[in-house]
Order: structure tokens, then sequence, then C-alpha cells
């Protein structure tokens, strides 16, 4: 009985312990367990910066190029000095003087041809033609005016055309106003350069100069400048002025180089076909000559040849034969001018051109 009774506790408390060993996991399986919350990491990706790696040059042996030194220009000192006028272009000076606007630019050195300025001195191939003179010149804002030249004592003898004799000749300027100082000018028509003559500072006569004319046998241009005190000028229309023994002009012989004389008609001369030089000789008081040809057969008219004004290296041109060769006979000959239009002529020569 006693046995029995301690199987019994002992069987009690392992029944006891199993059941709290299953509450235990009744009581862990019905509780659910609460993680442990993980820190968040916020990571700034890094900004990747890309730059330009210069690619070094390797130094070289290879020389840089040379550029030739351009060749210095020299003036044309063979041709004559014209000075710029108001309202002169080089357009129209080339057209005057019987050239081209780029000769004009090669002779001058100049390295824009848009650009000239009054006074300027430019060489030519002979001296522009007259422009035809006017009583006033509209005067430069805020520059100097000058009228014109009182030529004392003197003739007039056309428009703008002035007889003086040998002697003491006052000139004196017209309508000055803000001027400091009047220059007189001279050249020569048809040869040489401009020539001072004097000037003046004393408004108060007019600014006079003393002229002492000595040449007998004068044909020239006569003008004045007008210079203010910031340098700015004016100038006069050019006049013609010439003394009595240069009132006629006179003129020599024609020739004609290569020629022949015809066998038949010794007074014909025979030129050959192509280009031949007529010049003339004895020319003086003269401002240009011209040269003519004319077809002898009946209803034809003078044709003219050309003209020269610059008798520095002889007077004379070139003539063309060629397409007067179908001519049977023709006529040429010289006429020269005067500033005042009178002329004298020189005989005419019968030609054939074969």
């Amino acid at each position: 009985m006693q046995r029995v009774t301690n199987l019994q506790g002992k069987l009690g408390a392992v029944i006891r312990l199993t059941l709290v060993a299953l509450a235990t996991l009744a009581c862990n399986l019905g509780v659910s367990a609460v993680p442990t919350p993980t820190p968040f990491v916020l990571v700034t990706p890094p900004v990747l910066v890309v730059t330009a790696t210069p690619t070094p040059r390797l130094a070289t042996n290879t020389p840089l190029p040379v550029v030739p030194p351009q060749p210095a220009c020299t003036p044309n000192t063979a041709w004559q000095i014209y000075f710029v006028r108001q309202g002169d272009t080089l357009a129209n000076i080339a057209s005057r003087s019987g050239t081209t606007v780029a000769a004009l630019v090669q002779a001058n050195c100049l390295t824009n041809p848009d650009v000239i300025f009054v006074g300027q001195a430019l060489r030519v191939p002979r001296q522009p033609a007259i422009l035809t003179p006017t009583a006033t010149r509209t005067p430069a804002p805020s520059g100097p005016s000058i009228g014109g030249i009182s030529i004392e004592p003197s003739v007039q003898r056309g428009a703008g055309q002035f007889q003086v004799a040998t002697g003491m000749v006052t000139l004196r300027a017209v309508g000055v106003s803000g001027a400091v100082r009047v220059s007189y000018f001279l050249q020569q028509i048809g040869t040489g350069a401009p020539v001072l003559i004097g000037e003046s500072s004393t408004p108060q006569d007019g600014f006079a100069v003393q002229w002492l004319v000595t040449a007998g046998n004068l044909s020239a241009q006569l003008w004045a400048v007008a210079t203010a005190a910031n340098n700015q000028i004016a100038e006069t229309p050019r006049l013609i002025v010439f003394t009595d023994s240069a009132v006629a002009p006179t003129i020599g012989t024609l020739s004609v180089t290569p020629s022949q004389p015809d066998p038949l008609e010794p007074a014909v001369r025979v030129l050959p076909i192509g280009q031949v030089l007529l010049t003339v000789s004895g020319v003086t008081n003269a401002t240009k000559v011209l040269f003519y040809f004319v077809d002898q057969r009946p209803g034809n008219a003078p044709i003219l040849l050309g003209e020269d004004s610059n008798f520095n290296d002889g007077v004379g041109i070139i003539f063309n034969t060629t397409p007067f060769s179908s001519v049977p006979r023709g006529l040429i000959w010289a006429q020269a001018i005067n500033a005042l239009g009178q002329s004298a002529t020189t005989a005419s020569l019968p030609i054939v051109i074969r």
C-alpha cells in the first residue's frame, strides 16, 4: 500500500511538470516576438566631376612660315603734281587727267582710293582739265571761306582769264572770313609744279602780296588758299593768267616715225600697219596739242586721234593705224591751243597705210 502511494505521488509530480511545460509552450506560441528595429542610414552618392585634361603639345622643329617682305611703293616722280581741290574725287581726277583710278593709286602709293583731302599733292600724267570757275565756294562748316582773287593791274580777257604785263602785280583775296592766312600759288600750264608766290596774315589790306612777273611767255593757273586757325582750308577757283607774248600759240612741223615717202608721190608718207609715233616741234604758249586724221574720200569728217598736254617729254602721241588700213589716202595734222582757246595748226600731211 505504501509503495502504491509513493508511485502515485511521483506520477503526480511528473504530470504537474508536464502541464507547466505545456503552459509555458502555449504562452510562447501565442505571443509574437517584437523584432529589434534596424537603424536607417542615409547614404549620399559621391558626385563625379569630369574635367577635360588638355593634351600636351609636343615641341617640334618645324619653323613658322616666313612671309616675304612687300616691296616698298615708289611714287611716279615723272608725273606732274596736282593739288586736290574741294569737290575732287580720285575718279574725276583720273578722268580729267587721262588716266585710271588704279594708275593714280599706284603712282601715288595710296592705300585707300576713297580717301583724299583738299591740298593733297597727287602725281598725275597731265594737269586735269580746268573746271568752270564759280563765283563763290561754299565753305565747310566752321571752316574759312574765300571768294576769289583781285589782280592789279590786269585786263580781263574772258571768264576767269586775265592778261598781265611784266613787272610788279598786287594780289588780294576777296570775300575772306574765318582765315588767319592766305597763300597764293602759280602753276605754268602744261609744265612745272605749283609755286608759292607769297602769303599774308594781314586781313586789313585784303591779305595782299606783291608778285613780280618776269616771264614774257607766262601762261599759268593762279589760285589762293585761305587757312583757318584750326588748319582747315578753303580754295579759290583757279584763274588763267598770261602775258602779252603768251596770247598766240605757235607750232612747227608734224613728223611720223616710222614712215617713208611714196616712190610715186614723194610728198605722201607711207605708214606701216600698226603703231607709229606722231610728234610736233616748235610748240610755244600752248596748253595742249590735238592730233587729227581725215579720210580724203568725200563726206568724211575729221577724227581726233588724241591729245598731249604734258610737254616735259616732247609733244606727241601713239597712232594705231590698223583701223584705217582700208583707207586709200588720208590726211593728218596737229593743232596747238592756248588757255584762251586760240590755236595754231601744222600743215596737213597726206598719208597712205600699207
